[in-house]
């Protein structure tokens, strides 16, 4: 379901952030950004398992791409809680919303959240193709959806909104990228206990 609501996050989330485009979509924005926090939420609980899984496979590249990912999300998902108070700076002060924007502390950690997320989800990616469980297109969805899809994310706010696709083509290649190894893993949990409830009925 996370990678779902990246998805339709992504959709509708607007491709520009301005006073003017935050008032005009209020309620596109809202939704958007709550579907980004059950998501990241669903992907913070979820990347724990899928290294846990892997560890011994993946080596050190994957324990290094799964901290990068997991604080990447994480802090994604913290700096992503200014969406619920856009909309009132808009209305009630928009040159505070740009000031925000432009506070060199908010500009620090919104680059250094991209910057971890990027990298993390990059070689958490490249660890997964290395596995010989995990299905090897998967940890290529991986690898280029969380880069393509923040790159897109900010391109689309700092050079053009015609380039919002972009961002959606990544939150649906990261959302396949995870959810593929993730069906995979809890449907071998599954047949495993079916199978042995099915030996002790037997017995």
């Amino acid at each position: 379901m996370g990678a779902v609501f990246m998805v339709v996050a992504t959709l509708l989330h607007p491709s520009r952030e301005t006073a003017t485009t935050i008032m005009a979509s209020e309620g596109r924005l809202v939704v958007s950004h709550s579907l980004y926090t059950l998501s990241w939420l669903l992907v913070l609980l979820g990347l724990p398992g899928l290294y846990a899984t892997q560890r011994g496979k993946m080596a050190r590249l994957g324990a290094v791409g799964f901290l990068g990912a997991f604080v990447g999300t994480y802090l994604i998902a913290v700096t992503g809680n200014f969406g619920f108070l856009a909309p009132v700076l808009a209305k009630e002060a928009p040159t505070v919303l740009n000031s925000i924007n432009q506070y060199t502390a908010v500009i620090v950690v919104n680059g250094l959240a991209a910057v971890v997320f990027i990298i993390g989800y990059a070689v958490l990616g490249i660890a997964m193709t290395r596995t010989a469980t995990l299905p090897r297109l998967s940890g290529v969805l991986v690898a280029a959806g969380g880069p393509v899809h923040l790159l897109g994310f900010g391109a689309a706010q700092l050079i053009s909104p015609v380039l919002w696709p972009i961002a959606v083509l990544g939150s649906v290649s990261l959302g396949a990228g995870l959810a593929w190894p993730g069906y995979r893993l809890w449907g071998a949990r599954v047949a495993t206990v079916r199978l042995l409830l099915n030996r002790g009925r037997r017995a």
